[in-house]
């Protein structure tokens, strides 16, 4: 009778032991899978915010080239004037496209 007893122990504790040891595995597997459906959440949102960054510098560029291209053009049209031109239009002329970078805050961006 002692034996049968002394087996049903040995047998719970081996029992035991099997469950404490597929608890820590599965425990081990829980994190792992945690921690990679993390690190795929933080690179998604990292590219999110690359790709987002890239449109807004890629707006602000064609915004540029555009102011760019009108200050060219009023330059153009400054120069070929025949008649030599005044500082008071020269002075509008400066005040108007400083008037237009700091709307647009194009400096210091």
């Amino acid at each position: 009778m002692q034996s049968e007893v002394i087996d049903d122990i040995l047998s719970v504790e081996d029992q035991a032991a099997r469950i404490v040891e597929e608890a820590e595995k599965r425990a081990k597997d829980i994190i792992s899978e945690a921690h990679d459906e993390a690190q795929k959440i933080i690179s998604e949102a990292v590219e999110n915010v690359r790709e987002n960054g890239k449109a807004e510098v890629d707006g602000a560029e064609e915004l540029l080239e555009k102011h760019l291209a009108e200050y060219e053009e009023e330059r153009e049209k400054i120069e070929s004037s025949a008649s030599s031109v005044s500082p008071d239009v020269l002075d509008n002329a400066a005040g108007r496209i400083v008037e237009r970078i700091c709307r647009t805050g194009a400096i210091g961006d």
